[in-house]
């Protein structure tokens, strides 16, 4: 059923009508004819004012009324607005501009040149006034249009279910520390004593695959425990308490054991050089030991089904 006659065309009150001069949005009560099939009439959200203000293209489709006054009818223009906008200054302004034309082709239709000369100076001084107030008139009657069109708003569209993020993979973001830890290793290679470099290589070389090898069939606590230990704590915790000595110190300096900070860091490299290869021997051996527990479990079975048989 349409909507009775008034309500399609109903305007903003006065005080609707300063509030969006002023910048304001106001949103009117839901009224019977306001809304119609989900939809909303009257005055647009504020976010559809602010992106229609923000188009070029709806600004100036919106602007064709500057046309008017551009060939002379500055009163006819402002009637519109005036009455469009419920702005009785525009339409004040409308009766001024009439006025002031039908006094300028008055003094025109007189037969003395004097007269002519003054009809055509008012003229063209009213035109002049007309279009220049227009241009300044533009922006408010762009704001009242934004906020006051009367267009079918849809609705908003319900914001996208937000997935939840997979839970992180503790073996990947392990495999991502170890590549920082040898990338941070080969970045300071000239500060680091030599041997240092290719013993964290060595280490990527065991721990790399090892860590393949956990993530493909999942790892333990014990051997997650370990393998963070490793990768997390000691290889990048002696690279970073080396680096944040002075070099001429780390290299020359001897401490109570009568070694370098240099040839302190070689040891430790060392040292998880061979605890990285005992970590991945343990690992291949439980599977291994898994491998042959079901062996024999199976080759128990089958051979009492032989017997049974």
């Amino acid at each position: 059923m349409a909507p009775p006659r008034g309500e399609t065309d109903r305007r903003p009150s006065r005080a609707l009508r300063r509030a969006v001069v002023e910048g304001r949005v106001v949103r009117r009560g839901g009224r019977r004819g306001d809304r119609r099939g989900g939809s909303s009439r009257a005055v647009a959200p504020p976010e559809v004012v602010s992106r229609r203000l923000r188009s070029r293209t709806w600004r100036a489709a919106n602007s064709w009324w500057l046309a008017i006054p551009a060939v002379g009818l500055q009163w006819l223009s402002f009637l519109y607005m005036g009455l469009r906008g419920r702005h009785p200054l525009w339409v004040l302004s409308a009766l001024g501009y009439f006025v002031a034309n039908g006094a300028a082709f008055a003094l025109l239709s007189r037969d003395a040149f004097v007269w002519d000369v003054l009809g055509g100076l008012l003229l063209t001084g009213t035109w002049g006034l007309g279009l220049v107030h227009s241009v300044m008139a533009n922006s408010t009657w762009l704001r009242i249009k934004a906020a006051f069109t009367g267009e079918e708003l849809a609705p908003a569209p319900a914001p996208a279910p937000v997935e939840p993020a997979p839970p992180a993979d503790p073996v990947v973001a392990l495999q991502e520390r170890l590549h920082d830890v040898v990338r941070t290793a080969n970045r300071n290679g000239g500060r680091l004593p030599d041997g240092a470099v290719p013993a964290v290589r060595e280490v990527e070389d065991v721990l790399k695959p090892l860590l393949a090898h956990v993530a493909k069939r999942g790892a333990d606590v014990e051997e997650l425990h370990n393998l963070e230990a490793i990768v997390t704590e000691y290889l990048p915790g002696a690279l970073e308490h080396y680096l944040d000595l002075p070099e001429e110190y780390a290299l020359t300096n001897r401490g109570p054991g009568g070694t370098t900070p240099a040839e302190e860091l070689v040891a430790q490299l060392r040292l998880l050089v061979d605890g990285a290869k005992d970590l991945q021997r343990a690992v291949y051996d439980q599977d291994a030991r898994k491998l042959a527990v079901q062996g024999r479990f199976l080759d128990a079975k089958f051979r009492r089904s032989d017997l049974d048989l």
